[in-house]
């Protein structure tokens, strides 16, 4: 039996693919992490543009993962194999990721031949006579945890507000050349020997260990790491040097919204030593102010929010892994940003970075937005589609936004947290709905239950369309299509307002809204389309059923039944097509006690209704028409 490969994702070859690099580390030989589409090419060819490709794969992947090979699609022939040996030395040199002068470059590579998926792997050994070895797969995507026995997650932030002192009426070059130098300013931070980080970790022994000291550039760091490394006597004052492992091993695990599950990180902070000392310690930092000559205007405030994942070896020192791999990492995402905001001069800059974990992903992947338009704005959608595209994913799903990133449990804590107490998916394990041999078609996802009195807010009698409404953004605020909060009242007839459909004196009345309005709201405050249906009589609700079924199926938004004076939220239908017989889920707006499940339940506010009860009596007006909203789900990244 041959050498193996484990591959320890799930790696498949799309239609439109012709190369992809794989993804290792060091620390877990022989193996592939994950895959990532070559997206930049030379123009009019099939070459790789190295330049492109590794400034934003530098951004992309954590430090500590390497192009470890490179998977070539194509019709068929050996030199295939050469090809992606090639490409992946090439890669890995624009990447600056050489083995020593003595060390061999060796790299695995793929060959796939168009059309069939199939993946023969094989190691290949740059030499003048380039030596290729076949290698056995060994493919198992779920085994997340081999990852992280020799590897520890390490995270840092950062965060700047920098103010750009600029004239009374600036132009892009004073901007630009202010930026230079704010942001050549913090890179000399970065590299300054009076950095020093704050490690904090999860484990027993980080507890016991408490917050631990790093001094990347300190004197003293050649002789902290010999002194940990051998058993000799150590020089007065210096302290061994705790390694990736003391503050990450054994990994308690952190599930992400996707599903994913990630270790519970080593937390650095950076900080800056401000006071000197002749002894060599570190004392606590000093904060300095410095205000504006008297004769400048603060134009502008660039907001830099950086954020950082590091996958270091989990037996390499701490103070190893803050030089080579966090501080590095920081100055180059610091370099990216200043390329962003040089490209929005018009505008107050406010990049961030993010950390994703996308479905079947093992490790995380970092995208940078400049946030000054929205995540809506055109440019910033078609950057995501670039990242889908590398990465593999649908076009569909808004899988990278910024309500899908990593809430790393400690570094983050309330950070990104909705304060909501309302109770969620209520309608689950309600599942007799009095229809014999139906087809249930329920909501995709979760929502939370918004009714009457909630927000100390008396809307008994005139708000549950408004109630309505709210259920339907937390759909899609739960569904990480936006961050943005769910509207009170006042906002909802505030954007009736703006887009003219209602007069001032709406603003803070109780006057009634039913589909329309709803629609247009969603519209204006989400960029989210909607179908309506009209309904002309109760009576004739059930024949609608399979429109609504297949709008649960396709779409899976909550709906909403405005008729009459009532409103209310459809969560799903149970129709036979045979009989005819249908049921509606229904969750009722117009409840108004407590966050008190059982209560909900017993009393009927959320369940399955028939058109005509067992009293005979109907449960949608014969007399009135209804409109039904039908949230369409944005087909978007």
């Amino acid at each position: 039996m041959g050498r193996e490969v484990h591959i320890l994702c799930p790696l498949s070859i799309q239609a439109d693919d012709c190369l992809l690099w794989l993804v290792g580390s060091p620390s877990v030989p022989s193996a592939i992490l994950s895959a990532v589409r070559c997206v930049n090419f030379v123009r009019d060819t099939t070459e790789p543009d190295f330049s492109a490709e590794a400034d934003e794969l530098h951004s992309l992947l954590p430090r500590g993962l390497e192009i470890s090979g490179a998977i070539f699609v194509e019709d068929g022939g050996i030199k295939g194999v050469e090809k992606a040996g090639d490409l992946a030395v090439d890669m890995r040199r624009a990447l600056g990721q050489v083995a020593g002068p003595s060390k061999p470059v060796e790299v695995i590579v793929g060959r796939a031949v168009a059309g069939t998926g199939v993946v023969e792997y094989n190691s290949y050994q740059l030499g003048e006579q380039p030596k290729v070895e076949a290698l056995e797969i060994s493919q198992d995507p779920t085994d997340f945890q081999s990852i992280w026995r020799n590897m520890s997650l390490l995270y840092c932030r950062m965060e700047f507000s920098v103010p750009l002192y600029l004239a009374p009426v600036p132009d892009a070059s004073d901007y630009k050349a202010q930026l230079a130098d704010a942001v050549e300013h913090i890179m000399r931070d970065l590299k300054s020997s009076r950095v020093v980080l704050l490690a904090k970790g999860s484990t027993a022994k980080a507890q016991k260990l408490g917050v631990v000291l790093v001094q990347p550039f300190n004197q003293l760091k050649t002789s902290e790491t010999a002194s940990n490394s051998s058993n000799g006597p150590r020089k007065e004052g210096v302290q061994p040097s705790s390694l990736c492992s003391d503050l990450s091993q054994p990994p308690s695990f952190l599930t992400t919204s996707s599903g994913a599950q990630l270790p519970e990180p080593v937390e650095l902070t950076v900080m800056l030593q401000q006071s000197h000392s002749t002894n060599g310690k570190v004392s606590a930092p000093v904060v300095h102010y410095v205000p504006a000559a008297e004769n400048a205007t603060t134009i502008q405030i660039m907001k830099l929010s950086m954020a950082v994942v590091c996958m270091g070896g989990s037996h390499v020192p701490l103070v190893d892994a803050a030089s080579d791999l966090v501080l590095p990492a920081l100055r180059d995402q610091l370099t990216t940003m200043k390329e962003i905001s040089m490209r929005n001069t018009a505008n107050k800059a406010e990049v961030c970075s993010y950390q994703f974990c996308p479905p079947g992903w093992l490790h995380p992947v970092t995208a940078i937005y400049d946030l000054s338009h929205g995540e809506t704005e055109i440019a910033l959608m078609e950057w995501r589609k670039k990242i889908h595209r590398r990465l593999g994913l649908t076009l569909d799903r808004p899988l990278l936004r910024a309500a899908n990133a990593i809430s790393f449990k400690n570094a983050d804590a309330g950070a990104r947290t909705s304060g909501s107490r309302r109770l969620t998916d209520v309608h689950v394990g309600l599942v007799n709905s009095g229809v014999t041999g139906g087809r249930q078609s329920l909501i995709q996802g979760s929502y939370e239950y918004y009714h009457y009195l909630q927000d100390r807010i008396d809307d008994n009698g005139w708000g549950c369309a408004y109630r309505s409404l709210q259920t339907i953004v937390s759909w899609f605020r739960l569904q990480h299509y936006t961050t943005l909060s769910v509207p009170s009242h006042q906002e909802i007839q505030q954007m009736l307002v703006d887009i003219g459909d209602k007069e001032p004196s709406f603003v803070g009345s109780k006057e009634w809204i039913g589909a329309i309005e709803l629609s247009f709201v969603l519209d204006k405050l989400l960029g989210v389309s909607s179908k309506i249906l009209n309904v002309q009589t109760g009576a004739d609700m059930g024949s609608y059923c399979r429109q609504l079924a297949l709008h649960f199926e396709t779409q899976g938004t909550p709906v909403m039944i405005g008729g009459g004076v009532l409103a209310y939220t459809l969560l799903g239908v149970d129709y036979n097509e045979l009989t005819g017989d249908s049921s509606f889920l229904i969750l009722d707006p117009h409840y108004t006690k407590g966050e008190d499940l059982k209560a909900i339940r017993s009393g009927g506010w959320v369940g399955w209704k028939k058109l005509v009860s067992q009293t005979g009596q109907p449960f949608f007006l014969q007399n009135k028409f209804y409109n039904l909203l039908l949230p369409q789900r944005p087909n978007t990244v």
